[in-house]
């Protein structure tokens, strides 16, 4: 896997590099600690990247010929806000195994028996390279509890977890095969926040209670599934989806959700209301706009779409700046 990538678009930082597609650059750990933005920030960390077989892409109903790229990235997302710190989805495999792996060339993990995950880089380094440690975290959630989503939550013990009671008890299910208990061991007896006591009638938490950092509940491919909604000053309204989609062409072609779905017609519901959000247009191009996340406008960012994270840095750097796709590397599936 390629090196991260660091760029602005607006208040929107991504650190990117899911494999080499957004090109490499060195970098350096930062010298400072990092202090609380006066407008908030997203940054995006290369926490991955999952090489699906073809029995996977099949699963979303959709082909290899018509993804394109059948490969998926694995972000991480921190949300700086003048008023605290909430890091959302956290990788794929623990910190801790990809240390004692990178003089190997990485870590690799079967998550199931059609996607395999290589990580290269930890979570907590580059967390130090903007300046900030687990210990700053101010609140810990996950879109869902599925193992590439949830590698590192123990390192997140300190700091609050906004959970949902549903997803919770999915998590400790006992023969839950979608879910790594280890990963979250450390969580079972932290400090948390029911989110489901004070959200909205919409299924709406507002984080930090300036309606910029919204939870809302998306329940079908977990119990507890959940996006984020973020207004960032010039980005405008974005919508992190977590698995609600995988590959752009679901949405395109109107797919039915994964047969595999705790709750596929619960998916479908949520997918709907998210097409709401953004009608007559890509979710991952709509312009954003200033209107609340279930009125029409909310642009949305599929974590697994490789595409997505490509059409934001697009706009926030020369393409001649980037490295061509077909120059990196092939990951083995193994």
């Amino acid at each position: 896997m390629l090196a991260m990538f660091k760029t602005v678009l607006g208040p929107v930082v991504l650190v990117l590099g899911f494999g080499g597609v957004f090109g490499s650059a060195a970098q350096a750990p930062s010298p400072r600690r990092a202090e609380p933005p006066k407008a908030m920030r997203l940054y995006v960390f290369d926490c991955g990247l999952l090489n699906i077989a073809p029995a996977g892409v099949a699963r979303y109903h959709v082909t290899p010929a018509e993804t394109g790229e059948t490969r998926m990235p694995v972000p991480c997302f921190l949300v700086a806000h003048p008023k605290g710190t909430l890091m959302w989805d956290v990788g794929v495999i623990p910190d801790e195994t990809v240390e004692a792996m990178q003089s190997k060339g990485g870590a690799h993990f079967d998550v199931n028996p059609v996607s395999a995950a290589v990580v290269t880089r930890t979570l907590k380094s580059q967390l130090a390279a903007i300046g900030y440690s687990p210990a700053d975290i101010t609140y810990v959630a996950i879109s869902h509890a599925h193992k590439d989503h949830s590698a590192n939550l123990n390192e997140f013990a300190a700091s609050t977890w906004l959970m949902r009671p549903a997803e919770r008890e999915f998590m400790w299910k006992k023969g839950n095969e979608r879910v790594e208990p280890s990963f979250y061991t450390k969580l079972e007896h932290s400090k948390s926040i029911d989110v489901s006591k004070k959200e909205s009638r919409d299924g709406e938490y507002d984080v930090f209670g300036d309606g910029k950092v919204v939870m809302k509940a998306a329940p079908g491919h977990t119990p507890g599934h959940q996006v984020l909604v973020l207004q960032l000053e010039k980005a405008g309204r974005i919508m992190i989806a977590g698995d609600l989609y995988h590959y752009l062409p679901e949405r395109t072609f109107h797919r039915a959700p994964p047969d595999n779905e705790f709750d596929v017609q619960q998916s479908a519901a949520s997918r709907a209301t998210s097409s709401r959000s953004s009608p007559k247009a890509s979710m991952a191009t709509r312009p954003a706009t200033t209107r609340r996340v279930h009125s029409p406008g909310s642009r949305c960012m599929r974590s697994r779409d490789r595409s997505t994270w490509a059409s934001m840095r697009s706009k926030s750097r020369p393409a001649s700046a980037w490295r061509s796709a077909r120059s990196t590397p092939t990951m083995s599936s193994t």
